[in-house]
């Protein structure tokens, strides 16, 4: 690896880390932060590559936002998260940014275990995902209806969701992506 690919990994490593940290204490991914190394990996593309590489980097950013447009329009997740992936794209490119989308979407239920084992809401989370899981159930065999109504019955108005920083698995699941031979 020539000092150029050194810097951009050593480059993409920080950035990555600094805002796994930000969302990690504050549930915030700063601008002032993402704008930037967005720019700068369309430029170490362009360095690398020339304006193919900027093409490239250009693509990874535009299918990072289609990937998370909908998500974000349906409330899943924040608009950070959004610009968060579009930096990544930036750096990877459209095949890599959609291995790191994959690669977070599988690590992110592990993730979101440990968050719901440290803050010690497993029974009020397991009474949720029981609940869900009967009203689904009920649709399709309108019999089940009856449990989901007792489940209902229950004072559960404690529960409360476990925010876990969708950023932090992002930044694991570039990290997979970009350094890994994940689904090559």
């Amino acid at each position: 690896m020539d000092w150029i690919g050194t810097a951009w990994a050593v480059t993409l490593i920080v950035f990555v880390a600094a805002i796994a940290w930000s969302d990690l204490r504050s549930r915030r991914i700063p601008n002032i932060i993402v704008f930037p190394a967005a720019l700068v990996g369309l430029a170490f593309n362009l360095g690398l590559r020339g304006w193919e590489g900027l093409l490239f980097g250009l693509k990874g950013l535009g299918l990072a936002f289609v990937l998370l447009l909908i998500p974000y329009m349906v409330g899943g997740m924040k608009a950070g998260d959004v610009k968060f992936l579009m930096a990544v794209g930036a750096f990877l490119g459209a095949t890599d940014v959609f291995r790191a989308l994959l690669a977070t979407v599988l690590c992110y239920p592990v993730f979101a275990a440990f968050a719901v084992i440290k803050e010690g809401k497993l029974r009020l989370t397991w009474l949720r995902f029981r609940r869900v899981w009967w009203d689904f159930a009920g649709f399709f065999m309108p019999g089940l209806k009856l449990y989901a109504i007792r489940l209902d019955s229950q004072d559960d108005s404690a529960i409360e969701s476990v925010k876990t920083p969708f950023g932090v698995a992002i930044a694991i699941g570039s990290l997979i992506a970009a350094f890994t031979g994940f689904l090559r």
